[in-house]
């Protein structure tokens, strides 16, 4: 079953939230990290993709600084009803275009998304 399935059948602030992040134009759907890293590859630093987790509320944002990879497990906190990522302290935002610059620790200006079609398997 796949992230959109998933959502049909949660609540609608899910719903919200998981078709908030299938629709992101950075969005790459279930790509591994290796697969991630090769699309990002010779790209410029603060490249960025969204991908699929383990589980149907946890995504990872994968990025380039340099010649060097992140990729950046999230969820979605029910609890708050944001997204929610921890790096030392806890990140929330109530829309990605507020989240993924701040876990990146860049300017919006400064995040680029990689827009591709979304890869299914």
């Amino acid at each position: 079953m796949n992230t959109m399935q998933q959502a049909t059948i949660l609540n609608p602030w899910v719903q919200e939230k998981i078709s908030e992040i299938t629709s992101h134009s950075a969005w790459h759907g279930d790509l591994t990290g290796i697969e991630a890293e090769a699309l990002l590859r010779l790209k410029p630093s603060f490249t960025y993709l969204i991908r699929q987790g383990e589980k149907r509320d946890h995504f990872y944002l994968s990025f380039v600084r340099g010649e060097e990879f992140y990729h950046l497990p999230f969820t979605i906190d029910y609890s708050s009803l944001q997204w929610f990522y921890r790096n030392s302290m806890p990140h929330f935002a109530k829309d990605l275009k507020i989240f993924i610059p701040e876990i990146m620790h860049k300017d919006e200006a400064d995040c680029f998304p990689l827009v591709q079609f979304a890869k299914t398997r």
